[in-house]
């Protein structure tokens, strides 16, 4: 998908940065939005409120495999999330991304992944491959994955059972040229 002409300059001036208690808010709203959640599974969205986002923050400041990062405008206004848990043991990373409604279609996405894709080429500690469970019905979300080098592979079997599992592995990346 072309990035609209007219959100060129938007998307030069995204940024993504590590999460701060001031993120909190535009999270909360983030993942109350059901339209937003809905493609997770959540078409409710989550009816978080200012505690459960405090003990969501106490939770990710005391796990070091989970990476989060906001996404923001060039004008600095909240547009999402990108993150990803490294599976030690699995020697992957789960990835995520969810972006305000209005942020999405204008090449957002394809930016903020870029930091957790960026986890296989960028030698995170154990790390071999990124993965992520798009729902077979959101056609955009399996569209961006493609475009960032994700492909659908067999589900490996230690995790639940799911509908779907795309990966980029870093060994795949440098034998085929598929990434």
């Amino acid at each position: 998908m072309a990035i609209p002409e007219d959100a060129m300059d938007f998307t030069a001036g995204v940024s993504i940065r590590p999460t701060g208690p001031e993120d909190l808010p535009g999270l909360m709203a983030l993942w109350n939005d059901g339209v937003v959640m809905r493609g997770v599974g959540f078409p409710e969205g989550l009816g978080y409120d200012a505690e459960d986002m405090a003990a969501w923050w106490r939770a990710l400041a005391a796990d070091p495999d989970r990476h989060h990062s906001v996404v923001r405008s060039g004008e600095g206004d909240f547009c999402g999330e990108a993150c990803y848990r490294v599976e030690r043991r699995a020697r992957r990373a789960a990835l995520d991304i969810k972006l305000c409604s209005w942020a999405q279609g204008l090449g957002v996405a394809t930016i903020a992944l870029g930091m957790p894709v960026g986890v296989v080429s960028a030698d995170e500690p154990g790390v071999d491959a990124v993965w992520v469970e798009p729902s077979p019905a959101n056609l955009a979300a399996r569209r961006l994955y493609e475009r960032c080098g994700l492909r659908p592979r067999p589900r490996p079997e230690d995790l639940p059972p799911g509908d779907s599992y795309w990966e980029l592995r870093r060994d795949r990346e440098a034998a085929d040229g598929t990434g």
